[in-house]
């Protein structure tokens, strides 16, 4: 039941209230067939609680990771309608994958997953929350598919991974005049790591991170609130940008 009132507010954005939180197999269980209700393959892969400061806030031992459709992915620049909740945007390296990973024995090594990266992204990953707060346990912020919202793929910043990539300057502008600086660092050290979680963790689950498939690896500048009328541009230590506008919408 959860999972359809989720699907719903995703559609209407009428929020669902908050309830009780749950285990973590539970929680994944409910983002799984509240993505199956909309009855598209998945495009792309978001993960969250990069940052080890947000995991410890939140009792997580790991990341997390969020599904996308191919209806949530946009190209920049491109305008997004919002709606009456909080949205917030963060600036990410995205990995745009050629190769599939499909369960092996053994874990997956960084290396192997990088081979398996046919090209980097500036991107921006835009966040909401399907309930009624945003301030989630969670067993709810899993469910809630980690706030993923939509995704917006920008210049290509390189044919495949580099180490340089691990500690990139990131620099978030707008809205009004605000700038948040970070660095690709981030995300775990480095966002291939996070990308490598991923991966085994999709293994773990029987799961494969499949080519053509996006990952969204995590935010090197944290949050920033975004309202109807504001425009966020991101540069990726001046390799490649992206730039999204919001505007009012359901």
């Amino acid at each position: 039941m959860i999972a359809a009132a989720l699907d719903m507010a995703r559609r209407t954005g009428n929020p669902v209230p908050l309830t009780p939180d749950m285990a973590l197999d539970r929680a994944y269980r409910v983002q799984a067939n509240a993505f199956a209700d909309r009855r598209q393959p998945i495009a792309g892969w978001k993960i969250g609680l990069t940052g080890e400061g947000i995991r410890i806030a939140l009792g997580a031992d790991a990341p997390a990771a969020g599904r996308l459709a191919q209806a949530d992915i946009l190209r920049s620049p491109a305008v997004a309608l919002i709606g009456p909740g909080d949205y917030y945007v963060e600036a990410e390296l995205l990995f745009s994958m050629s190769r599939a990973l499909p369960p092996q024995d053994a874990p997956f090594t960084p290396d192997q997953v990088a081979a398996a990266v046919g090209a980097l992204h500036a991107g921006i990953e835009l966040v909401t929350s399907r309930f009624e707060s945003d301030d989630l346990p969670l067993g709810l912020l899993v469910a809630d598919n980690c706030m993923a919202d939509r995704l917006l793929v920008g210049d290509k910043v390189a044919d495949g991974w580099d180490d340089r990539f691990a500690n990139m300057a990131v620099t978030l502008d707008g809205p009004g005049n605000q700038s948040a600086r970070g660095s690709t660092a981030a995300v775990m050290g480095s966002p291939l790591l996070a990308v490598t979680w991923l991966a085994n963790w999709l293994a773990g689950q029987g799961l494969l991170l499949d080519a053509g498939q996006i990952v969204s690896s995590g935010t090197c500048t944290g949050v920033t609130l975004v309202m109807p009328g504001d425009r966020v541009v991101v540069d990726m230590g001046g390799l490649g940008g992206a730039a999204m506008e919001f505007t009012a919408g359901s």
